[in-house]
């Protein structure tokens, strides 16, 4: 199977990646309904320690958050598609996207203070690593289409 192009594994990974922005948009529009039943659920048979209030506006921070990375990774897959590694915009939609899982780790140690679990440690740390390394895959691309450019005025 061909990695870039037309049906390839770039192509089916942004077919899913539309799939998921459209759950994140429907999972957004229904978010109170669906955190009702599911707090209520959770408290009667478990203890539940954080408040519905901070819940609600974590989960929609956290959801608008991910709804950028996921428009920034259609974003990507879309040039990949197209035949475009080197296109200058990846370099941009990179360093938007590192801004994007910098603000989703912010969240995260936000609720380290307010409401700590050992998993919202993980993912704090994890997503901050992640946030780096696309810094560092922004500069990569921002060279990598500056050679380009001059490899297409050689030709």
């Amino acid at each position: 199977m061909r990695i870039m192009g037309k049906i390839s594994l770039s192509f089916c990974v942004r077919l899913l990646t539309d799939a998921m922005i459209i759950a994140n948009i429907g999972t957004l529009l229904f978010l109170p309904g669906i955190l009702r039943n599911l707090y209520d659920l959770l408290s009667s048979s478990y203890l539940i320690l954080e408040d519905y209030t901070f819940l609600t506006y974590f989960l929609y921070v956290c959801g608008i958050l991910t709804l950028g990375i996921l428009i920034l990774g259609h974003l990507i897959l879309r040039s990949l598609e197209k035949g475009l590694p080197f296109d200058s915009r990846n370099a941009r939609y990179f360093k938007l996207l590192s801004l994007d899982i910098a603000l989703l780790a912010a969240a995260f140690f936000v609720k380290i203070f307010v409401y700590n679990t050992i998993l919202t440690i993980f993912c704090a740390n994890i997503f901050l690593i992640i946030a780096l390394l696309a810094l560092i895959l922004s500069e990569v691309f921002r060279q990598a289409s500056l050679v380009w450019e001059e490899h297409q005025l050689v030709i």
